[in-house]
């Protein structure tokens, strides 16, 4: 429950640390760089329209021509670095996908959620990141078949909720290729459409007095549970078949003379044909990429190129071995 007497305080710290970006993510722990494979807008203002394309991967995210697509697996650990805002409200991420070529997708159309952090224990998801320098971690499902996704991160800031069209939303959208083993996933929804400006998880007009934060859901679906797709596999048997052939009975008589024989032979031959099964057995090949960052032509006792180099609480090194260490915010510098 948000008091009243709080408003002033805390909206007067959420015009100082308001807007933000998507600006990094890792796989595994592996980083492809500073805002690389991430569909950037033009600026850290948010997406205020429902209606509007922008809401699947922000202002100009309709195309990825041109930003770099990176390789993951079913199962992999995905990491997310948004500016730290105070703005409350949760966080969530979806897939858009197989596609053929993801740089060509304009991201509206069909998504399903993987994951969703709402308010948990006295904590909107944002206070989870603020404590974290803007990090945040999940694991992408184990069930997804091979191809290209769209993976968005959306951040839905509620503190002007009380008002339609106040919600503000940040998004950033990034380009995958995921190697998996197959499967499905379900349900899914659909951006644009899927939100509307009056959902009570969108417009919230006692947010700041009566509103209960632990029962709030963010929009859109419920997280999708993905199963493996094809059933158990297929059982094939060898199939024999027998082919039994009676010859009958051959009588032979000599003619009568000083000795009459007679011979009777019964001749069963048994033919066994066994027709051959083909059985094709298709083996996929998983191909797994491992980003190697190449240090040199710098101290050898330095951060990595990409690696952290400094921020509030940063105990490692604040040199860098490859690059120079930038300034991004309070809390993260970066060798680049």
């Amino acid at each position: 429950m948000l008091s009243k007497v709080i408003i002033p305080s805390f909206m007067l710290v959420a015009q100082t640390l308001a807007h933000q970006n998507l600006h990094q993510f890792w796989v595994n722990g592996v980083t492809p760089g500073y805002q690389v494979g991430i569909r950037m807008p033009p600026s850290n203002n948010p997406v205020l329209d429902v209606t509007s394309p922008d809401i699947a991967c922000n202002v100009n995210g309709e195309s990825g021509v041109g930003v770099a697509v990176i390789p993951a697996n079913a199962g992999d650990t995905i990491q997310v670095q948004w500016d730290v805002s105070t703005h409350p409200g949760p966080i969530t991420h979806e897939l858009q996908g197989p596609v053929a070529d993801v740089t060509k997708s304009t991201g509206s159309g069909t998504w399903f959620k993987i994951q969703e952090l709402d308010y948990v224990n006295g904590q909107w998801a944002n206070e989870v990141m603020e404590a974290n320098s803007g990090l945040f971690s999940f694991k992408l499902p184990a069930n997804l078949p091979s191809g290209q996704y769209l993976l968005r991160s959306e951040m839905e800031a509620l503190h002007a909720s009380q008002t339609i069209n106040g919600t503000q939303w940040y998004i950033g959208c990034m380009q995958l290729a995921i190697t998996g083993p197959g499967g499905t996933c379900s349900p899914t929804y659909q951006l644009p459409g899927a939100y509307h400006n009056t959902d009570p998880n969108i417009y919230i007009s006692d947010f700041y007095y009566g509103f209960t934060a632990s029962t709030f859901t963010a929009p859109g679906s419920a997280v999708a549970t993905c199963v493996a797709g094809g059933g158990g596999g297929t059982k094939t048997t060898a199939v024999t078949t027998t082919k039994s052939t009676t010859t009958p009975a051959k009588s032979t008589t000599t003619p009568a003379g000083p000795t009459t024989k007679t011979t009777t032979t019964m001749v069963t031959t048994t033919k066994s044909t066994t027709t051959p099964v083909r059985v094709t057995t298709t083996t996929a090949r998983v191909t797994t990429t491992t980003a190697k960052t190449t240090t040199g032509g710098g101290s050898s006792g330095g951060a990595p190129l990409y690696g952290q180099c400094g921020g509030a609480g940063w105990t490692g090194p604040t040199t860098c071995a490859q690059g120079t260490c930038t300034y991004s915010n309070a809390y993260y510098s970066q060798c680049i």
